[in-house]
């Protein structure tokens, strides 16, 4: 091969250009072990003649090297490149390097060049490696491998739900005077990571208002304090929050709860699994779509009334009884309810609550029963809501009227059309109205 080279001196640098029969030029540096191939058009060849000294053709274009301000007539002897000049030359050619090299993996794996260049357009974090796990073997690290797969699933889990709606009113006593709102309500989409908490609370008794704003307010702070402790499974996190929230109400000063509590369910959906918890007769179920077109209530929690066994058999065991009110004729009115043994006090008409520390002495507990439920492409919605709404309508009555609304993506309407129900139904059998306060979630398709 025959070469022409011509060196130049450059401030301690050394830059060889090296040409060959194939129009390239081969660019070296002493203080640099760098290559570059350039191309060189036929007609340019002239332009790095040895008397030239003053430009280089770089990929088509004439670099020219600028003339000194010491020196106007440009001579090479006084003369020198920039340093910014000689690394622009540098940059340029390991640049063009980079290119080719991604141009030839390319070509060698078409598949592979597109599976990188669509991976740039995640919008999720890849797995990252720590140095220690990179240095284990292939089976060691296949947990991490698979965690790319495992983000794409917690995207799809997070988009369970597609919205959430709320509606609560107060009701009325018996001289039709609307009272004082003793529900309150829980709805945080975004609870947690890839949580959503939902509940209802249902005060009575005279402070039972505050009871149930008080629950609303702490209970949600002590279930996402005790889930970041990661000490116990998440039923275990519930039920110890649900304590902990309850010995708070009991000791403040602000609120009597001798008498007055307030009914509690929740549901956590966690991925694809609701946890619902339950202390009272507020309720939640949920709809689902059977593949013959029929819609099937499945209850997510039970009512704790104290005239069943298990309810029952505790409360006498601790010292109180369970019976209807009797009135001055002997007569037995309205629901079971839990007395003290030898009083008449004091007539809760659940087995479960929060506050009430009367009928806590007599076997009335705020421990949660939970229940789980594995979401399915099935499920349709879910409906939380306090005994105002169940007293007179039952779960399949309520999803056969939610599921027009929910076919058309009207949630605030179907909450809307339940308390109207429900007020009906109170006007027709009793002469008050009981608060009303109702939770509608829908949720997408997953597949």
């Amino acid at each position: 091969m025959n070469k022409a080279t011509r060196t130049t001196s450059l401030r301690q640098h050394k830059l060889t250009f090296l040409k060959d029969n194939n129009n390239s030029l081969q660019l070296q540096t002493r203080s640099q072990s760098f290559k570059q191939n350039f191309s060189i058009s036929p007609d340019k060849k002239s332009q790095i003649s040895p008397t030239k000294q003053n430009s280089v053709f770089l990929n088509g274009q004439l670099l020219s090297r600028p003339k000194s301000k010491f020196n106007q007539q440009g001579n090479l002897s006084t003369s020198k490149l920039q340093d910014s000049q000689k690394l622009f030359l540098i940059q340029q050619a390991q640049q063009q390097q980079q290119q080719q090299a991604q141009l030839q993996k390319a070509e060698q794996s078409p598949a592979l060049h597109r599976k990188q260049q669509s991976d740039k357009g995640l919008k999720y974090d890849l797995p990252k490696i720590s140095p220690i796990k990179a240095r284990q073997g292939i089976k060691q690290l296949q947990p991490d491998m698979n965690q790319l797969e495992l983000f794409k699933r917690e995207q799809i889990k997070q988009n369970i739900i597609k919205n959430a709606y709320s509606k609560s009113q107060a009701g009325k006593n018996e001289d039709n005077q609307t009272k004082i709102n003793q529900d309150s309500y829980i709805s945080l989409q975004q609870f947690k990571d890839n949580m959503s908490l939902f509940g209802v609370c249902d005060g009575h008794g005279q402070d039972g208002h505050k009871c149930s704003q008080f629950i609303r307010d702490n209970l949600p702070k002590n279930i996402n304090s005790l889930l970041s402790q990661n000490s116990q499974s998440i039923s275990e996190t519930i039920s110890k929050s649900f304590l902990r929230t309850n010995n708070l109400l009991c000791n403040f000063e602000e609120i009597i709860t001798s008498f007055s509590g307030s009914t509690t369910v929740i549901s956590l959906i966690v991925d694809d699994t609701i946890y619902t918890a339950n202390v009272g007769d507020s309720r939640s179920i949920i709809c689902r779509q059977q593949s013959n077109g029929n819609k099937i209530a499945i209850s997510l929690s039970n009512d704790h009334k104290p005239d069943l066994p298990q309810e029952r058999r505790r409360i006498e065991q601790n010292g109180g009884r369970v019976e209807p009110y009797i009135d001055f004729d002997g007569s037995s009115l309205g629901p079971f309810r839990v007395w003290l043994k030898g009083e008449d006090i004091p007539g809760l008409a659940m087995s479960r609550s929060f506050g009430d520390k009367v009928a806590a002495s007599c076997g009335v507990i705020c421990e949660p029963e939970i229940l789980t439920h594995k979401l399915q492409d099935s499920d349709l919605f879910m409906v939380l809501a306090s005994d105002g709404v169940w007293e007179f309508l039952s779960n399949e009555q309520v999803i056969d009227m939610i599921y027009p609304y929910y076919i058309q993506d009207e949630g605030n309407a179907a909450c809307v059309r339940i308390l109207k129900e429900a007020i009906k139904l109170w006007k027709l059998n009793d002469t008050v109205i009981d608060d009303i306060t109702v939770v509608i979630v829908f949720f997408n398709k997953q597949k």
